[in-house]
């Protein structure tokens, strides 16, 4: 009997919109969107600030930070 292999974990990249402001969202290993930032926030920290009080389960998926 073998074990079932771990599910590939969720991405949460954050990036800067057409406007110039920060979101994120969140996305399955097969691309489904299951969350996301519902405003802009004017900088990357509150931006990655607002992504960590939706998403506390931080083991289950990957930070993917956009370049500027």
């Amino acid at each position: 009997m073998s074990a079932d292999p771990m599910p590939a974990p969720d991405t949460v990249r954050i990036y800067q919109d057409s406007l110039g402001e920060w979101r994120w969202i969140r996305r399955t290993s097969t691309g489904r969107t299951v969350n996301e930032s519902a405003a802009g926030f004017p900088s990357r920290g509150a931006a990655n600030a607002d992504n960590s009080f939706w998403n506390q389960d931080t083991l289950n998926y990957l930070l993917e930070q956009a370049r500027t």
